[in-house]
């Protein structure tokens, strides 16, 4: 076999990218490990006892990709493709029994944040507006490859460098940024931000909530987790959309388009190896022995694995391989799963209701204090935090599809877990598994009173268990941490931040790479465009 492009491995970036390379007339085909396409973007039957309840695999929320061209360029409505929002988006119940639900709407959400503190809702109306130009800022940043710190730094600051790119430029907001706050801002911590800027512990864990659990999945006591603060605000521009049919929609509407620009795609077909001759990629080798040629090579594999494992050992240099296996990559969260009879029925305390059975629910602690002992504890015992934090959905109450006539599908995601979660070979993997399913169902039975009696089938999936399924590194669905040393230009690695690899037509996209995780489809759109410039010269 022999193709213009091959790409290694269908999720939904190296899908992306194989589109736009497709598109522009190269001959490509898709190879893909697994049975079901998709990565961390599938919908499938993952409950052996329940058959028929499909749930979705890894990402749930299809935020990003909605600021980005790629729906429209590629016609994804044409496969089926079809967006439902949620409102309110999200909602947090707290232990008192109230609850502060997060709209579309800014206006909307101060209108609740208010029911907790007047002066809270006021500057929160003040940061979100700010926020919301810095993210165009950032936004702008996305949807290319990386400039160099030096680029963006420039003789003058970083203020008067903005300013000469004709993208940001442009941007209507960006001569009004205040750019020592946004530095600032960015690179704090979430908590210490909630500090300074709020005062009522209802309204500081909310925000949390949206930020460690939706946005990054990282600790908010962490640096840097205050640019969480910055990227929520596009919620206020996208609402919260998520794809009838479940997250796999996307990925088979991809591969529908992809097929059409007379693309192919391989499931349960392998790549063992990344093929190396004169320092120049010349295919890859499947695991049943087939080779396959190709000039252009596209991994969307995490680029540890790819430069350490699928090319020949000492292809790349010692310094190289050095700094790849020293990024920090560390799990941080994990799923359950479950099919259900019926929908069960929140319960909280002191008459408490909740807005809609469709918003997610963003089940936290009660003090920004106690989520930060949760991280600790999580570490320091090797083990789910006791009462861990959780998102709760259940998406077949907005999409019946997923689920037999009246039946219910619950989708959970759960933090913290240690940074170094016990993968399936080592010997305390089973125990952590065990532990986990009962803190999280013990967690969700204390708001769903009911669920024990309505599951029909149930799993859990560590971060041991994501590896094992996904091939991503210690379960962490970013590949490499979103710290701040581990993006923009330094995703993953200086040498590797414009999606170029050392080894002549090997590319690299994915999560891993710029600007980095969620469904955004952003690295693949970044790696294909990359790829189309060098090809043209």
């Amino acid at each position: 076999m022999s193709y213009d492009c091959v790409v290694v491995g269908g999720g939904h970036n190296g899908l992306v990218a194989a589109n736009y390379l497709a598109r522009a007339g190269l001959r490509v085909a898709v190879f893909e490990r697994r049975g079901v396409l998709g990565g961390c973007c599938t919908t499938e039957e993952l409950l052996p006892y329940a058959p028929g309840f499909k749930v979705n695999g890894g990402a749930i929320d299809h935020i990003l990709i909605q600021r980005t061209p790629i729906i429209r360029d590629l016609g994804l409505e044409r496969f089926g493709l079809k967006y439902v929002s949620l409102e309110p988006m999200f909602e947090v119940p707290f232990g008192d029994g109230r609850v502060l639900p997060f709209y579309g709407s800014l206006e909307k959400t101060v209108d609740e944040f208010a029911k907790f503190s007047h002066r809270d809702a006021q500057n929160y109306m003040r940061l979100a507006k700010e926020w919301l130009k810095q993210e165009s800022l950032l936004e702008a940043l996305m949807l290319d490859a990386p400039p160099k710190i030096s680029e963006l730094l420039g003789v003058k600051g970083i203020g008067r460098a903005l300013f000469r790119s004709s993208t940001l430029s442009a941007l209507p907001d960006a001569v009004s940024v205040d750019f020592n706050t946004m530095v600032r801002t960015i690179v704090i911590s979430a908590n210490q931000l909630l500090n300074e800027e709020f005062e009522d512990e209802h309204v500081k864990v909310g925000l949390s909530a949206i930020f460690s659990l939706i946005f990054s999945t990282m600790s908010p006591s962490l640096p840097s987790s205050g640019l969480m603060a910055i990227m929520h605000t596009m919620l206020y521009k996208t609402g919260l959309k998520r794809p009838l049919g479940g997250s796999g929609r996307l990925v088979e509407a991809l591969a529908a388009s992809l097929k059409s620009y007379g693309g192919e795609v391989y499931s349960g077909a392998e790549v063992r190896k990344i093929l190396v001759e004169g320092g120049s990629v010349a295919g890859v080798e499947l695991a049943d022995g087939r080779r396959v040629e190709a000039k252009i090579v596209v991994s969307n594999v995490d680029a540890q694995r790819t430069l350490t494992k699928l090319v020949e050992p000492g292809t790349i240099s010692d310094d190289l391989q050095r700094k790849l296996r020293s990024l920090r990559i560390t799990s941080y969260g994990m799923t359950f799963h479950a099919a259900l009879h019926t929908l069960p029925e929140m319960s909280l305390l002191n008459g408490g209701r909740i807005q809609s059975p469709t918003s997610g629910k963003l089940i936290a602690l009660d003090t920004l204090e106690n989520i930060e002992k949760a991280y600790h504890q999580a570490n320091s015992t090797r083990t789910l935090s006791a009462e861990p934090l959780l998102a709760v959905n259940f998406p077949t109450t907005y999409d019946p599809s997923l689920a037999p006539m009246d039946k219910h599908v619950l989708y959970c995601w759960a933090q913290f877990v240690p940074d170094d979660s016990p993968m399936i070979w080592e010997k305390d993997y089973h125990t952590f598994r065990e532990d986990a399913y009962r803190k999280i169902f013990e967690r969700l039975t204390k708001y769903w009173p009911s669920l024990q009696d309505l599951i029909i089938d149930s799993t859990v999936e560590t971060p041991g268990d994501l590896e094992q399924r996904i091939w991503i590194p210690r379960g962490n669905t970013q590949h490499i941490d979103p710290t701040l040393e581990q993006m923009y230009y330094y995703r993953p690695i200086p040498e590797l931040s414009h999606y170029r690899t050392p080894i002549r037509g090997l590319y690299l996209t994915g999560a891993g790479t710029h600007p980095g995780g969620g469904i955004s489809g952003m690295p693949g759109y970044n790696a294909a465009k990359t790829i189309l410039k060098d090809l043209r010269g």
